[in-house]
């Protein structure tokens, strides 16, 4: 039994037992039994009206407040949130929300901010390098063997002559190449590829204006009648027909004066010829250069019996 039901019991018992206790009158046993009822009545009323008024104040008292925890509510195995009434016996209570006290600290929870905008996707690079030809123009006329082909691309691609000559390409993307003409017109293909393997062609047509050495003809002299006077001393010549050959296995032609009878040597690193001086003082060979790397110049010399010696340049201008 709870402290509400005790008080309200003995509430009860009190009023019962003061009616009880209520002495009958002088009128007779009917008024009196009359009484007894009516005071009966009221007592019973008091009763339940003292029994309500109890709960109320014992609720009031006994229940904890909203702002403290209530010390006498023994916990169980399962924990069940104390329920407060909104309204009481006509009492109204009107919920609050309890605040956090000054000690507790508020817990700030990082949210790392959300970025909707999808990452770039980079896209590959297929757009060929610019390559630009300074110097010289397609259509030149050149006079020199040996010219530098200059011009401008992309910074960072890589520039070869004809396919196999790589030129010097700066940081700027400026780049150089010397490059070894052959007589007549010369086809020269440039390209530039970047990192991304695009490249860019330009095809040019330079043309090397050189005169070509002129052999001469070899004189017949008439015989003479010998003489008691001396003969004058031969004077060692020598000429080159080509200098440049495009052939599988390049060669050209030498030719000159010299004392008869004698021999002349023409000697290189790639080759070698021996050519026995006429009668009439004249001489000619074709030597052959089987091992000339491709636009690579060497010196070919020409020399006689006696030391007189003439140097040539050569260049073998077949690519296979």
């Amino acid at each position: 039994m709870t402290t509400l039901d005790t008080l309200a019991r003995n509430s009860a018992n009190a009023v019962h037992t003061s009616v009880l206790d209520v002495q009958a009158p002088a009128r007779g046993i009917a008024g009196a039994a009359q009484a007894a009822a009516m005071w009966r009545m009221a007592g019973y009323a008091l009763a339940g009206a003292a029994a309500g008024i109890a709960v109320v104040f014992a609720l009031l008292i006994a229940a904890p407040t909203l702002d403290e925890p209530a010390d006498s509510v023994v916990s169980t195995t399962t924990a069940i949130a104390p329920t407060v009434p909104t309204t009481i016996v006509g009492l109204a209570v009107t919920p609050t929300t309890q605040p956090p006290t000054a000690d507790e600290e508020p817990i700030l929870i990082a949210v790392p901010p959300v970025d909707d905008e999808d990452e770039p996707v980079l896209e590959p690079d297929t757009e060929p390098p610019v390559l630009e030809l300074f110097s010289p123009r397609d259509g030149d006329h050149m006079e020199k063997k040996v010219v530098t082909f200059s011009g401008g691309t992309e910074p960072g691609a890589t520039v070869l002559a004809s396919g196999k000559f790589p030129a010097h390409v700066d940081a700027d993307g400026l780049w150089t190449v010397d490059l070894v003409l052959a007589p007549g017109p010369n086809g020269v293909v440039i390209s530039a590829t970047d990192a991304a393997g695009n490249e860019t062609q330009i095809r040019v047509t330079v043309h090397l204006d050189v005169e070509q050495p002129v052999v001469e003809e070899p004189k017949v002299e008439e015989p003479k009648e010998p003489t008691t006077t001396t003969i004058a001393e031969w004077v060692f010549t020598a000429n080159q027909q080509y200098g440049t050959c495009s052939e599988p296995v390049p060669y050209d032609i030498f030719s000159g004066k010299a004392k008869p009878g004698t021999v002349v040597k023409i000697s290189s690193p790639h080759g070698n010829g021996i050519a026995e001086v006429n009668d009439d003082g004249t001489w000619s060979v074709r030597v052959e250069f089987p091992t000339a790397p491709y636009n690579d110049q060497f010196t070919v010399t020409a020399q006689d019996q006696t030391g007189s010696k003439k140097t040539f340049q050569f260049v073998s201008l077949f690519e296979g």
